[in-house]
């Protein structure tokens, strides 16, 4: 596994919901079981928002050499698909705010963490 592998799944995944949050809140935010007042359709536009702006610097970046600027946006990558578990543990299990389809959430989360994981602490100790 590769840097530019992971770095075209996580664009795929964060364009993908990116945009369905950015253009459709409302549907999206019905699929899971969230509320849908206004300021939650607002949250999830700004949710989308970032979610497009983390794919297209992940997409201008997938084809960098520097193996430190790759370790570096892993290291974020990593930080950012735990920070995310956590979250989603949370608003699935203890706030109840994702109250459908919520695993899915935390298992892609789980598999972010667990590439970035590996490319940043076991792909290395493979090579020696």
């Amino acid at each position: 596994m590769s840097y530019k592998m992971m770095f075209v799944l996580n664009v795929i995944v964060a364009l993908v919901c990116g945009a369905a949050f950015l253009f459709v809140p409302m549907p999206m935010l019905e699929l899971f079981g969230a509320e849908t007042y206004v300021i939650a359709k607002l949250l999830g536009q700004f949710f989308g928002s970032a979610m497009i702006a983390l794919g297209l610097l992940l997409w201008f970046t997938k084809d960098v050499e520097d193996a430190n600027i790759q370790k570096g946006m892993g290291y974020a990558m990593f930080a950012s698909s735990l920070l995310g578990l956590v979250v989603s543990i949370i608003a699935v299990a203890i706030d109840g705010v994702i109250r459908n389809y919520g695993w899915i959430v935390i298992v892609v989360y789980i598999l972010f963490a667990l590439g970035y994981g590996f490319l940043l602490f076991m792909q290395p100790r493979m090579k020696e």
